[in-house]
């Protein structure tokens, strides 16, 4: 009965751990594409397009800004930001990226392990019931 017990525990266990995974997964997959939309812009020069922009100001206002392409403003943490030329700004970024997909991919192979282990423990239980 104990063992019964321990092993739907483990099964428990494991399903949840494949739902973090599958969250984990999902932000990553989130963070990757804005990233990659972000610096395909500063390689295009899609922002330059256009000087005269339009910043919100809250309850549905807009103020009028001049946009300088000089710089890049980049976070460093802790609302901390430091102005980056635009090639640089374009390094991090690709840096970045390839941190998410490694990331990206590692969580999928450790997604993957856990649910062979999800799979084994099924049928281990399948067919011990089988054979009762």
């Amino acid at each position: 009965m104990a063992d019964q017990e321990n092993v739907l525990d483990q099964l428990e266990y494991l399903k949840n751990l494949i739902e973090n995974i599958n969250g984990r997964i999902e932000i990553i997959a989130k963070t990757l594409q804005e990233t990659s939309e972000t610096a395909s812009l500063l390689e295009n020069n899609e922002y330059q397009k256009s000087e005269d922009v339009k910043i919100s100001i809250g309850s549905g206002l807009f103020a009028r800004a001049t946009l300088n392409t000089d710089k890049i403003l980049v976070p460093v943490g802790s609302n901390v930001y430091i102005e980056k030329d635009r090639a640089d700004a374009l390094e991090d970024l690709k840096a970045n990226i390839k941190n998410l997909n490694d990331s990206y991919n590692s969580l999928i192979e450790q997604k993957e392990k856990v649910q062979n282990n999800y799979d084994a423990l099924v049928y281990a239980i399948q067919n011990a019931r089988g054979s009762n």
